[in-house]
């Protein structure tokens, strides 16, 4: 298993994802942050532009992101 980290970052913030999760495959990690990012979209008014879900290995590589869209821009 490998940890993954989930920071939520925008142009002026980034939250930290201090515990991290253990999972199986980088396909976990990928539906994860997906996951997070719908959660933010669905229940955060205050969506920054350009924000997105950045997934780290334990060395702090950053190995892909996911945006977080604006749900004010996405058609219902």
């Amino acid at each position: 298993m490998n940890r993954y980290f989930f920071d939520v970052a925008s142009k002026s913030y980034v939250q930290y994802d201090y515990r991290g999760r253990d999972l199986e495959r980088p396909e976990q990690a990928r539906e994860m942050a997906e996951l997070i990012a719908l959660d933010i979209e669905c229940t955060d008014d205050d969506v920054s532009t350009g924000a997105e879900v950045q997934v780290r290995n334990v060395g702090g590589q950053k190995l892909f992101s996911i945006p977080i869209r604006d749900p004010r821009l996405i058609a219902a």
